[in-house]
């Protein structure tokens, strides 16, 4: 479910209980997102604007704010 994909993704990101690892740290970000999960979508966002990639983050923001995110106004 979503929730368990978020959690997941943020265990990969903060190495607690399992080895950092950023791919496997967005892909349960993307598959809590695709879930319905507001913050993961916020993530995407946060990842992808880091990454150079503005259109998609806020992209990502708007989807986000359209589920009652408020960080993602």
């Amino acid at each position: 479910d979503s929730m368990a994909h978020h959690q997941l993704s943020w265990m990969y990101s903060l190495g607690l209980g399992v080895e950092m690892d950023k791919k496997k740290e967005v892909y349960h970000a993307e598959e809590a997102a695709i879930g319905g999960h507001p913050e993961a979508r916020y993530n995407l966002g946060v990842y992808e604007l880091d990454d150079g990639r503005c259109k998609r983050g806020i992209k990502h923001f708007m989807i986000g704010a359209s589920l009652g995110h408020d960080p993602s106004l």
